[in-house]
């Protein structure tokens, strides 16, 4: 059996979760200042080329120079290594050079850092032009005879891309080991209750069958609870039925025992052969019925414990017609007759075994309370929805007081002369129950007899 840690799997899962989340979030965020930095940058460039326009393009338009004017920037303006202790002001000031040309080809001015040689082709717009090693972001615009190149280095934009990359990255970092632990101390403290219920467990002595009780229960571990306090109410009944089934079986095995003790000691002092052979046999009856009634206890026993099992469409008529041909003819032995009358067909759900049970319990029982001569009747009809097995006899009705009585476990009528074990109609009544049936006890409509009603419910 392979054992996991909820709370492990749960944390687990969050983290990555978080991981494919924020760094989502992140490489989105990343992307997007990129992008958004780039065009800010593009558009300084842009800005910064419309005021040198207005600034030097016309006053440079119609000049005859041999050698380009230097134009000395501020130091915050010119473009300058990264990192650079001379840098004041804020670091993402724009950094940059640019060049006026003449469109015949003649440089006419140019910042400090700005090369001789032109930053980009004469070509209105945004482009890029490497220059060496250093590629240059450039935008170039034309006023009148002259050409205004405004430029910054591709390395500095992306050192600036990268702080904001940085600045970004770390709060959302940061947050997810806080809110890692957060979560961590959040399960820790939701997953208490189980562990208080394991420690509870352990506490209890193992003979314990109480219910078990928590002080603070949360709704989600309220049904497992529930289920475990089902399972011990199972139990604890259970035991009680086993300690009432060896207290009752104690006491009904107990008398027939002593007789037939008895009847042996009888049998071992008897002074004739006769006397002798009368208590033998006196024991062989008793321990018949000893074994009979060793056999119903078994028989209760079982099927008061035994769980739901699965069910099957049975043909009840035909389970019927078996019982009936194989105990013909020990009926007929015993000088009764037995008949079965099939109005209907009549499929229930059921185990067949137990379904056999019944049927058997019913005609042995009618059998023996009838009447010596009589005739035991076995009827199946279909009412609506429902089956309806009826079993009769001729013999002796039996008071109303006791109609209900007569199921339970070892009661017998008062005055009967059977020796019976009072078992046969409580399993019956057990398997009934099981299935989900009804079982009653009414007179015969002649006054003569009883007969026992038993409803299925029909599978058709």
């Amino acid at each position: 059996m392979i054992y996991f840690s909820i709370k492990k799997r749960l944390l687990l899962g969050i983290f990555l979760s978080m991981i494919l989340i924020l760094g989502g979030m992140g490489l989105a965020a990343h992307f997007v200042t990129e992008y958004e930095s780039q065009e800010i940058f593009s558009a300084r460039l842009a800005t910064s080329a419309r005021v040198l326009e207005v600034l030097t393009a016309k006053q440079l338009e119609h000049a005859t120079i041999t050698k380009p004017i230097i134009i000395e920037l501020p130091k915050e303006l010119e473009h300058q290594q990264p990192h650079s202790e001379e840098i004041t002001g804020h670091p993402y000031e724009s950094k940059i050079s640019f060049q006026v040309w003449h469109s015949n080809g003649t440089l006419l001015a140019k910042s400090a850092t700005a090369p001789d040689e032109p930053l980009g082709p004469m070509i209105d717009g945004f482009g890029e032009h490497r220059i060496g090693k250093d590629l240059w972001q450039v935008f170039q615009l034309k006023s009148g005879e002259v050409w205004i190149m405004v430029a910054e280095m591709d390395t500095v934009r992306d050192e600036m891309t990268g702080d904001l990359g940085v600045t970004i990255m770390t709060p959302l970092i940061i947050g997810s080991f806080i809110l890692l632990i957060a979560i961590h101390l959040i399960a820790y403290r939701s997953f208490q209750p189980l562990q208080t219920l394991a420690e509870v467990i352990a506490a209890r002595d193992p003979q314990s069958i109480k219910a078990i009780k928590l002080l603070k229960t949360p709704s989600e571990l309220k049904p497992v609870i529930d289920e475990l306090n089902h399972l011990l109410d199972r139990v604890q009944k259970a035991f009680k039925r086993e300690q009432q089934f060896i207290d009752a079986a104690a006491h009904e095995i107990r008398t027939p025992i002593a007789a037939l003790q008895l009847h042996i000691e009888n049998a071992v002092h008897a002074k004739n052969d006769a006397d002798r052979d009368q208590s033998l046999a006196e024991a062989l009856n008793g321990l018949r019925r000893t074994t009979r009634l060793t056999e119903q206890l078994l028989t209760l026993s079982r099927i008061s414990g035994a769980t739901d099992q699965e069910q099957q469409v049975l043909s009840l008529d035909g389970i019927c017609g078996e019982i009936v041909k194989n105990t013909k003819p020990l009926i007929t032995q015993r000088g009764q007759s037995i008949e079965l009358q099939i109005k209907d067909d009549c499929l229930i759900h059921g185990e067949q075994h137990k379904i056999e049970r019944v049927i058997q319990n019913l005609i042995d029982n009618a059998s023996q309370y009838g009447s010596p001569n009589g005739l035991i009747s076995v009827t199946l009809s279909k009412v609506a929805d429902a089956v309806h097995l009826v079993v009769s006899n001729d013999g002796d009705t039996i008071p109303d007081s006791e109609k209900t009585k007569v199921f339970d476990p070892y009661y017998r009528i008062l005055g009967s002369k059977s020796f019976g074990s009072g078992l046969g109609l409580a399993i019956v009544k057990e398997i009934i129950q099981q299935h989900k049936g009804s079982i009653r006890i009414e007179d015969k409509s002649a006054g003569n007899g009883v007969r026992v009603i038993i409803e299925f419910k029909s599978a058709l």
